[in-house]
């Protein structure tokens, strides 16, 4: 069954220490475009994010946005060394501009460098990440698949449309050739006398050459083959978008070229309504992953 490009799953691990939250948003997009928000500080952990999830979607706009945030006494590293060069440097400075005052701890250790939390291996924390991205992924795949379901019974009611609509197109079909030949035999009559006689065989010929010329068999067998190959995609397993488009592309081909062959009214009265189906046809299928 197909699925939205659009839909958006949450996920959160909290721990004594921390709250470790994925957010996944998806996007209508003709590529897979993936991108990744949170992990600047974690390249390789940002390209095992971009693993997992590149290899759920095929195509859209993929937003996955990590935010960790700690709480409670973290693991602090002191540098005493940077401490003494900052105090050194400090006293000397009150001494030469004749300052007075302390310098306190509490100074130093706001300084930049003296007090850094510790580098945690990036290992413990991707085994908090991972857990909470995955869950995060899989409620954006079930976010899709249901506007997909919606997406799927709108598209299969459109198909039936034009379906119905082809239906006509081909029941008119064939009074095509016999409204040619009144039409011609007519314009005969207007342009000899009276008395004149038709000569039935160059007018069964002349008629023969239009018809062909007007004939759109292959034009409905093609929308019949379009519209199947549309129901099929549909219904199956694999991403569809893609197809669903460009099936939209050659449905409105199909159209125009019936249109500008036929000339009776029925048929380009069906062939308007099948137009306007196509392009609804079209916009959702834009939404098709």
């Amino acid at each position: 069954m197909i699925r939205s490009m659009t839909g958006y799953g949450h996920a959160q691990r909290q721990s004594p220490t921390e709250t470790v939250t994925v957010s996944v948003k998806t996007l209508n997009h003709k590529y897979l475009d993936l991108k990744v928000s949170g992990l600047e500080a974690h390249p390789a952990l940002e390209l095992k994010v971009q693993e997992i999830t590149g290899q759920l979607f095929s195509r859209g706009r993929i937003e996955v946005s990590i935010a960790i945030e700690r709480r409670g006494l973290a693991p602090l590293t002191l540098n005493p060394e940077i401490a003494r060069a900052y105090a050194t440097a400090l006293q000397q400075l009150a001494q030469d501009l004749h300052l007075e005052g302390n310098l306190s701890l509490d100074t130093l250790l706001r300084l930049e460098g003296v007090l850094h939390r510790s580098a945690e291996p990036e290992t413990e924390l991707w085994e908090r990440i991972e857990p909470a991205l995955r869950e995060a992924l899989t409620h954006v795949q079930a976010s899709r698949a249901r506007e997909g379901q919606l997406l799927a019974e709108e598209l299969l009611q459109i198909v039936s449309l034009l379906e119905r609509e082809l239906a006509k197109i081909e029941q008119s079909a064939p009074s095509v050739k016999k409204l040619y030949k009144e039409r011609l035999r007519e314009r005969v009559r207007e342009l000899t006398d009276s008395t004149g006689e038709l000569d039935e065989g160059r007018l069964e010929m002349e008629v023969a050459l239009l018809a062909e010329r007007a004939d759109i068999t292959e034009e409905i067998a093609r929308l019949k083959m379009h519209l199947q190959a549309a129901r099929q995609a549909i219904a199956g397993p694999e991403p569809a978008g893609r197809l669903l488009d460009f099936l939209a592309q050659e449905l409105a081909r199909e159209a125009n070229t019936i249109s500008a062959k036929a000339k009776d009214a029925q048929i380009i009265s069906c062939v308007l309504e099948m137009k306007s189906l196509i392009e609804k046809f079209r916009e959702q299928a834009r939404n098709v992953e």
